[in-house]
C-alpha cells in the first residue's frame, strides 16, 4: 500500500463514520494522514516506537498488560517524551508469560483496562508514524481495541523494523530459504549495532531497544536507496 492508497482508505473510513458521534481522540486520529508527503525525507519524519507486553502470543485470546513507547524526531530519541503504563487484561496471566516479562497479577491489580490506556496512547501518538518490531503482532492488539471502541482501525502509518532490516541488510532470497531471518531479530540487530538491551522483554525496554535500532537502521535504509517516506512505506509499511 502506498501513501495515496492509505489516504484513500482513510477518506472512506471518514465517510463511513461521518454520522457517528466519536470522542475527540478518535476524530483526531481520522485526520492523522493529512499533510504527509510521500516525497518527504524518511529521515526527517516523526516516529513513535511502541512495544506491548501481553498475556500470551494468541492475538484472539490474549490481552495487553503493558505499553511502552518513545518518540523519535529527525533521528533523535526524545527521552523526555515517554509513554509507559501497565494495563489490566481482565484475565489471569499465565506463568509462562510472567517468566518472560515479569508482570504479575499483583502488578496490574489496580491498573486501568487496555482501552483506557490506549485512549491516552492515541493522544501521545498524535499524527506521528508508528513503528514496532514485528509490527503486525502489536497491531492486532491495538486494532482490536480501536475497532471495539471507535469502529475503525488505527489510521496512522505503521512501519516495521523487521521489514526495514530485510530490505536494507539482508541479501535477496529468491528461493524463499529465509536464511537471513534470524539476523533481523531484536537481539541480532542490537548486536549488529553494538547496543545493550538491559530490560529485554519489558515494554519500555524493548521500545527503547527498537528506537535505538531505528536510529541506526533508517540511515542504512536510505543508503540502500529508499530515501523518501514513500520509499519507506513501500518496503516497511504495514496495513
Amino acid at each position: 500500500m502506498n501513501l495515496w492508497q492509505a489516504k484513500l482508505l482513510n477518506r472512506a473510513t471518514r465517510l463511513r463514520l461521518a454520522h457517528r458521534r466519536l470522542p475527540q481522540e478518535a476524530r483526531d486520529n481520522l485526520m492523522v494522514l493529512e499533510g504527509l508527503n510521500a516525497r518527504a525525507s524518511a529521515l526527517e519524519q516523526r516516529y513513535v516506537v511502541v512495544d506491548l507486553e501481553t498475556t500470551g502470543l494468541d492475538h484472539t485470546r490474549d490481552r495487553v498488560v503493558s505499553v511502552g513507547a518513545f518518540r523519535v524526531v529527525n533521528g533523535h530519541i526524545r527521552l523526555g517524551e515517554v509513554f509507559s503504563e501497565l494495563a489490566n487484561p481482565g484475565r489471569g496471566i499465565p506463568v509462562e508469560s510472567i517468566k518472560v516479562h515479569g508482570i504479575t497479577p499483583d502488578n496490574i491489580r489496580n491498573a486501568r483496562p487496555a482501552w483506557e490506556v490506549f485512549r491516552d496512547f492515541l493522544g501521545y501518538l498524535g499524527r506521528d508514524i508508528l513503528v514496532a518490531h514485528f509490527a503486525r503482532f502489536d497491531m492486532f492488539f491495538l486494532n482490536r481495541v480501536m475497532r471495539a471502541q471507535y469502529g475503525m482501525r488505527l489510521q496512522n502509518l505503521v512501519m516495521d523494523t523487521v521489514l526495514m532490516c530485510r530490505a536494507a541488510l539482508i541479501e535477496p532470497d529468491p528461493y524463499g530459504q529465509k536464511k537471513g531471518a534470524k539476523r533481523c531479530s531484536l537481539d541480532a540487530l542490537a548486536g549488529r549495532y553494538g547496543l545493550e538491551v538491559p530490560e529485554r522483554h519489558t515494554a519500555l525496554g524493548d521500545a527503547m531497544a527498537t528506537a535505538l535500532i531505528l536510529q541506526r537502521l533508517l540511515p542504512d535504509v536510505v543508503q540502500a536507496g529508499w530515501k523518501t517516506l514513500g520509499d519507506l512505506i513501500s518496503v516497511a509499511g504495514v496495513q
